[in-house]
């Protein structure tokens, strides 16, 4: 049985800047081109876009900071004024891809990219958008699909908050509501090597027990809130400081990870010590990172709290310093 290497992109919106320091990690492994197939949801399609147009981790930074730079929230960019189905526009994401994304390269990628939808079934009124039971999953292949953007953006399109986007007259919204980790689709292409990328905290592997496959779980769950109003918050904070963090932090687990796969065989090197592959496995097998990255990670973390506190201190300490001068005291 050929290996078949998949790699899955969950969504997340801002938190996929964690997927940035995965992609850069496989990159300089030389893993990123023994890709096979991508399946992505939301950012995680963006994302996927981005691997089979661009293939290289500094540009798809790049094309991420631009994206930031031209952020519809910060600019304002409103689509209610227009026609009131979500409050902010995609447009500035469709003038990236028209700009920076080379379609001949999407439908000449020797890596097949699914990325999926919910499709809403009852259009009539807005709150159609997040009716229970009122979404179909759509699994939309881009290499092939004439309109591979308005896909990704479907994809992507946050129900309320960006609204739905038009394909052939149906509408769709974000894919995260149907299938947020779509490693069922890479199963369905015959992928037994997965490297899997959520971006929620706690995701279970265990649906996939009954499949002969090897999943690689490159995320360290510490990195992603538990709690559900901070998640949902850290979905739509496109800042710098935080996405630069998460990439950090994406680097840091997939390196580790890697660095495990080969100090245990999964990931063995070839004639000569060339072309590094993963092994063939007829159970299903699990690998995440080891108990040390996740302790190192926990530890930045705190780090990283206790700076912020310290900081807010230090800041409260110097405004009181300053009303004190002003008051001549």
């Amino acid at each position: 049985m050929k290996i078949k290497i998949g790699l899955m992109l969950g969504g997340g919106g801002a938190k996929g800047g964690y997927q940035l320091g995965v992609i850069r990690a496989l990159q300089e492994a030389n893993l990123i081109d023994k890709i096979d197939c991508i399946a992505g949801t939301s950012i995680g399609a963006i994302n996927a876009l981005l691997i089979m147009s661009l293939n290289d981790a500094d540009k798809i930074s790049e094309i991420w900071h631009l994206a930031q730079s031209s952020n519809p929230i910060k600019q304002k960019t409103f689509r209610i004024n227009q026609d009131k189905e979500g409050i902010y526009s995609l447009d500035i994401l469709r003038d990236v891809f028209k700009k920076y994304i080379d379609i001949k390269k999407i439908r000449n990628s020797k890596i097949d990219t699914f990325v999926v939808a919910a499709k809403i079934i009852d259009t009539k009124k807005i709150a159609s958008q997040i009716r229970i039971g009122n979404h179909e999953k759509t699994v939309f292949h881009i290499n092939q699909y004439e309109q591979c953007f308005e896909a990704v953006i479907a994809s992507a399109s946050i129900p309320m908050f960006f609204g739905t986007t038009y394909i052939n007259e149906d509408a769709y919204v974000d894919g995260g509501l149907v299938d947020n980790n779509p490693i069922d689709t890479l199963i369905e292409q015959g992928c037994n090597v997965i490297l899997s990328v959520p971006l929620e905290h706690g995701f279970n592997y265990n649906a996939y027990s009954n499949h002969k496959v090897l999943i690689v779980n490159l995320t360290d769950f510490n990195v992603f809130s538990a709690l559900p109003i901070v998640d949902a918050y850290d979905i739509i904070r496109f800042t710098e400081d935080v996405i630069e963090e998460r990439r950090n932090y994406g680097y840091l687990v997939t390196t580790e990870i890697i660095q495990k796969l080969r100090q245990t065989g999964i990931l063995k090197k070839g004639l000569f010590g060339f072309n590094e592959s993963f092994i063939k496995v007829d159970k299903f097998t699990y690998i995440e990172a080891p108990k040390e990255t996740y302790e190192r990670v926990k530890a930045l973390q705190k780090e990283r709290r206790i700076s912020r506190r310290e900081a807010r201190k230090r800041l409260s300490i110097k405004e009181k310093i300053e009303q004190a001068l002003l008051r001549g005291k």
